[in-house]
């Protein structure tokens, strides 16, 4: 439970930091690439056998292959939570994220046989998607914007693959030092994509390092290596089945980031935008049933 409580609160802090970001003026991009960097690096120090662990993984097992491969979905995906945190809210942009879970719970019963899909849950996922709509909505006298609803669906769409293959294949690696690597992987990849967009920039004199932004970015990757770490060790107590692992953490960090997104930044939620949070919640909570 202890490590199911430190996802959800690095998860929630994530979203808090990007609207803080926004606050003092961080450039974004900046920031989330040198969180890459440090989130691996720690991640990294934390292995015991690096040269053993690294040789296994450019044998190029399933694990890592799936480590490599989801870097650049990282970088991407992160980079529009921050733009949706800022543009359309802190709570709009972890609902998006974490009702991911309901297109999950879809991939789970594809692909693993202990897992189905029945009415019940094909109700959830409706759920889910009606609550990231009605929580995208900004002003309730307005026709609904579509490009508010683009950033939040991105993400829905994007946190399904990132969610799934997370749960799906970290029980991949063999042992401790493997599942280390598996949750550092992305990141190094990431790293690597984002530093190359920032030379490409650099070279075109359009970008130089500030500080301030590298400076947030240690703080966001200290946080963000926190969240998957917290979560790969929950998934494999192996206290709860992954399908229910899943919801747990998402239906916490939904809650806790609207509670917090109104308490620290004063965020205004309209009527339609806390029914989008009821239906999101009711969502999660019939999924936990399972």
């Amino acid at each position: 439970m202890t490590f199911l409580i430190l996802s959800v609160l690095t998860n929630t802090a994530i979203y808090l930091l990007f609207k803080w970001f926004d606050r003092v003026g961080i450039k974004i991009f900046e920031a989330i690439v040198a969180n890459y960097l440090v989130a691996f690096s720690i991640g990294f120090f934390m292995i015991d056998e690096k040269s053993q662990t690294l040789a296994t993984a450019f044998t190029f097992p399933l694990w890592s292959v799936v480590g490599f491969s989801l870097g650049v979905l990282f970088i991407t995906i992160f980079y529009i939570m921050a733009i949706t945190a800022q543009r359309v809210g802190v709570s709009v942009a972890t609902i998006a994220s974490k009702m991911s879970l309901a297109l999950a719970v879809v991939l789970f019963a594809i692909f693993d046989p202990n897992e189905g899909m029945n009415i019940t849950k094909g109700i959830a996922i409706m759920l889910a998607m009606g609550g990231v709509v009605f929580a995208s909505i900004k002003n309730t006298g307005e026709s609904i914007r579509w490009k508010d609803l683009a950033w939040p669906l991105i993400i829905l769409i994007g946190g399904t693959v990132i969610d799934f293959s997370i749960a799906f294949f970290s029980s991949y690696p063999t042992n401790n030092d493997e599942m280390s690597l598996f949750g550092c992987l992305p990141f190094l990849t990431a790293a690597i994509t984002g530093l190359t967009i920032l030379m490409i920039h650099a070279i075109k004199k359009e970008y130089k390092p500030q500080m301030k932004n590298i400076g947030a970015g240690i703080l966001l990757g200290v946080v963000n290596y926190g969240s998957i770490y917290f979560l790969i060790k929950t998934y494999n107590l192996n206290i709860w089945p992954k399908s229910i692992v899943l919801p747990l953490n998402n239906l916490s960090v939904v809650i806790v980031g609207a509670i917090a997104a109104v308490v620290l930044f004063r965020e205004k939620l309209s009527t339609i935008n806390y029914l989008g949070i009821v239906l999101s919640v009711a969502a999660l909570a019939i999924l936990l049933q399972f």
